[in-house]
């Protein structure tokens, strides 16, 4: 997660850059000062990012799941079925991928003091990338998005094209490459699906694919013994390439050629689920097949009774635990571990998180340290050569104070690791946390050669802007992958490459200007009379993205994780966005400038609703444990003295709103809480709706009581007339104390005194979100846009060409536009003349 550089942080960094701009300096201050003193929840301010990272869990992952813990493994599958059989409306008309593509997070143009991060020196930025693997001649890579599938580039990384679109899921967690040509024309690639890093938004996979065509085709290996887990990893076994070694939060699986499915050979336990947490395995180079070395590690990140290093020496046909493996942490206190050998199986690192420091309630880093065992035996003797405080001290953005008290090096450990070995020097090693590390001499020493960001740095100035600091990556790492002398790393903005020979701070090319998986949570539009069609969305870990479409690019003018948007659908100068926790901020120059406009709610979700009125732009809606109102549109205002925003409704102590819309004097709510699912007690999860129709308000019965309320639209012409759309599964794949019920799609005609399950033949998957299109419903759901008449029913699948993603959010722009913001795949649009 990104942080959104706070004034008080900007302004300590301008005073170290450049003692010149101390107007600019003392008037941020001050505005940081009236910001917070107007009420807005202390919880937005800078803390511990490893929580706020589990708060994001809440949003995306146990949404789908309610009121179970976990969503049913069963369920995708069967939902993906469904989508190859509808039907398909308006087939010749193609959806037209937005992208953004091009997108620049340091724009000059937007330098808003308290909310860019422009000048940070990531560059051109896309999603998140969890996995990559090249050819051996480096020059073709593929890269797999957290949910933007796989991708393919023939020249090292310079041009992307996605080659898993069609795949029945875009969740990626480990790739490998098992190549029989030094040329690297003859290989086969594998993808891992679902993404490993137990974060908000890691959906789980449907096992592993193999394409033998560079992509163009894909087969499943195996049975469905991998259905509804995360992969860690894939490895190829160096003597018998037939032979495949899979860690995943489900166990340690083998697939040898001739086998009908997986085999799983560690981590079977069935009434434990997080003792099979198998976050890494390694093949030792020099050994394998029948007679391999194989080393493995359970790592669940909150600690189990299973955790620890396991070595095979047969192959995997069995395992034994290494109870004290000298020098090394002691198992009950591993969380998540990731391994490398060095390429002549001399040395075996390790970096582990810390099961002991990730359990505090708040903590400066989970990070236990990372480790050498110079004998290349998992027994060790291990040697601790590197820690937070000595990473913190080799040239990293993190060191205490600059970033922010409760942020060092591995403060997300559990959620950001990689480790790789130049294959040709044991002592020359990339490790990956927050920020992108790297020895020469194995552990003695490190430089960080890819820091959080540059503020900070005496490099960075605002005049000239942004200074002669060198680019680096985004923040977060979660893959690498080194071949013929060239290293990529990807993280939650993308993939960066450079030359192994290079051992200095920055000097990364940027690979992303063609890669397209930004991951959207909303998006809306507006267009001038004479102006270009404009969208604004929020996404995980990059912002706020504007994009002119008439520009081919787009930019970030607002920085941190972006959330909900408005936008003024005849001024795009006029929007509204938030970072997390309903921090909304309002700007009324396109972005250029910003003002902090945050209601004091107790009790708000991840990424909080807020909307305007759909009949009257000066009438804005938000909402956490209240609701919220102002009338006052784009001039709302709330700081020390006065705020515009006023409490209408109180949805009750542990509730949170998670869907809201508005239409003159009527508002509907839904809302959860407790929002955390407690199945097998068989309490916890509640949700409900209320609304104001009426002229009172009030808490409605709606027809279903244990899922997630995720969308709500209101018939401009006539608010007793309303839908809402409902997250997870239903009652035929979740059966407990807490009956989830039926359906997606629910109208009412009354104000919400009864309400109609109008799903029909809809899909049995999450949907998001609900849209009024003319005489039809547009919902977006997990595996695309459908639609049907105002009464639901008979559903279609809406165009052709979106790719398999998870569609957040559904917006009507300007232009007889129908707008899909994706989780994954960024924007995409149709006109809404298909819709019909």
């Amino acid at each position: 997660m990104m942080l959104r550089l706070r004034s008080w942080q900007r302004w300590a960094f301008v005073v170290v850059a450049v003692l010149a701009v101390a107007a600019l300096i003392l008037s941020t201050l001050h505005r940081q000062g009236t910001v917070h003193a107007a009420g807005g929840n202390s919880s937005h301010d800078v803390g511990d990012e490893s929580h706020e990272l589990e708060r994001s869990i809440e949003f995306f992952s146990e949404q789908r799941a309610a009121p179970a813990d976990v969503a049913p493994s069963a369920a995708w599958p069967a939902a993906m079925s469904y989508v190859k059989g509808v039907a398909v409306t308006s087939p010749s008309t193609p959806w037209t991928e937005v992208g953004p593509k091009n997108y620049f997070t340091d724009d000059p143009n937007y330098v808003d003091p308290a909310h860019s991060n422009s000048g940070a020196g990531a560059g051109y930025v896309s999603g998140r990338i969890t996995a990559l693997a090249a050819t051996k001649n480096g020059q073709t890579v593929f890269a797999g998005g957290a949910d933007g599938g796989v991708w393919k580039s023939t020249d090292a990384g310079q041009h992307w094209a996605p080659v898993f679109d069609t795949q029945d899921t875009t969740s990626i967690g480990a790739l490998a490459i098992d190549e029989t040509s030094a040329s690297g024309s003859a290989y086969t690639v594998y993808a891992g699906t679902g993404e490993a890093n137990t974060s908000g938004d890691s959906y789980a996979g449907i096992g592993i694919l193999k394409s033998s065509d560079g992509g163009a085709s894909w087969s499943r290996v195996g049975g469905n013994e991998l259905n509804g887990a995360l992969i860690y990893r894939i490895a190829v076994d160096p003597v018998d390439h037939t032979r495949l070694y899979a860690a995943t939060s489900h166990g340690l699986f083998r697939w040898t050629a001739g086998a009908s499915g997986w085999a799983r050979v560690l981590g079977t336990s069935t009434t434990n689920l997080i003792a099979n947490f198998v976050t890494d395995v390694v093949v030792r180079p020099g050994t394998g097949g029948a007679s391999g070395d194989v080393i493995a590690v359970i790592g669940w990140r909150g600690g189990a009774a299973t955790n620890g290093l396991y070595e095979s020496t047969n192959g995997g046909d069995s395992f034994t635990a290494i109870a004290n493996p000298q020098g090394y942490v002691s198992p009950g206190s591993q969380g998540r571990v990731t391994l490398a050998y060095a390429g002549d199986g001399s040395k075996l690192y390790a970096v582990v998180q810390s099961a002991d420091l990730f359990n505090k309630a708040v903590t400066k880093t989970i990070l236990d340290g990372i480790y050498v065992s110079n004998t290349g035996s998992p027994q060790g003797p291990f040697t601790k050569v590197a820690e937070s405080s000595k990473l913190a001290s080799s040239g990293s953005a993190m060191k205490v104070g600059t970033i922010g008290k409760g942020y060092q090096p591995g403060v997300q450990a559990w959620y950001n690791q990689f480790l790789a070995v130049d294959p040709a020097d044991p002592n020359h090693v990339y490790a990956g946390l927050e920020e992108v590390y790297e020895t020469t001499n194995g552990g003695a020493s490190w430089t960080t050669i890819g820091p959080y960001w540059n503020f900070g740095f005496p490099c960075f100035t605002y005049n000239p802007f942004p200074g002669t600091c060198q680019p680096t990556t985004h923040s977060d790492q979660h893959a690498v992958y080194i071949a013929n002398g060239t290293v990529w790393v990807g993280n939650d903005g993308g993939v960066w490459s450079r030359s192994l020979a290079n051992h200095q701070e920055g000097n990364w090319t940027n690979l992303n200007r063609t890669l397209g998986t930004l991951q959207f949570y909303y998006a809306d539009g507006g267009q001038a009379a004479s102006g270009p069609l404009t969208l604004y969305g929020g996404l995980q870990d990059n912002g706020t993205a504007k994009v002119i479409l008439s520009q081919g690019f787009a930019t970030q003018p607002f920085g941190g994780d972006g959330g909900d948007v408005v936008v003024d659908p005849a001024n795009p100068n006029n929007v509204m966005t938030e970072y997390v926790g309903l921090t909304i901020a309002k700007s009324t120059d396109g972005g250029h400038t910003w003002t902090d406009i945050i209601p004091a709610d107790p009790n708000p979700r991840f990424i909080a609703p807020f909307v305007a009125d759909s009949t009257n732009l000066s009438h804005l809606v938000a909402g956490g444990q209240y609701v919220w109102e102002s009338t006052n549109g784009f001039n709302t205002v709330c700081n020390s003295t006065t705020c515009d925003w006023k409490i209408v409704f109180n949805q009750g102590a542990g509730h949170t709103t998670t869907a809201l819309a508005t239409a003159g004097s009527t508002t509907y709510a839904a809302w959860c809480g407790p929002c955390n699912p407690s199945f097998s007690s068989g309490t916890g999860f509640k949700s409900g709706i209320a609304t104001n129709y009426g002229g009172t308000w009030h808490q409605l019965t709606p027809p279903l009581a244990t899922r997630y309320p995720t969308g709500v639209t209101i018939d401009p012409a006539n608010p007793a007339h309303a839908y809402v759309t409902y997250s997870g599964y239903s009652r035929h794949w979740i059966i407990g104390p807490l009956d989830p019920g039926v359906g997606h799609v629910f109208e009412t005609s009354d104000g919400g005194a009864t309400w109609n399950d109008i799903s029909g033949d809809l899909v049995d998957a999450p949907a998001n979100a609900v849209a009024i299109v003319g005489t039809h419903l547009a919902v977006g759901t997990d595996v695309g846009v459908y639609v049907a008449g105002l009464h639901g029913g008979t559903w279609q699948r809406l165009g052709m060409g979106l790719p398999n993603v998870v569609v957040n959010d559904l917006r009507v722009v300007p232009g007889g536009i129908l707008l899909a913001a994706t989780h994954g795949r960024g924007l995409w649009t149709i006109p809404t003349s298909a819709v019909a």
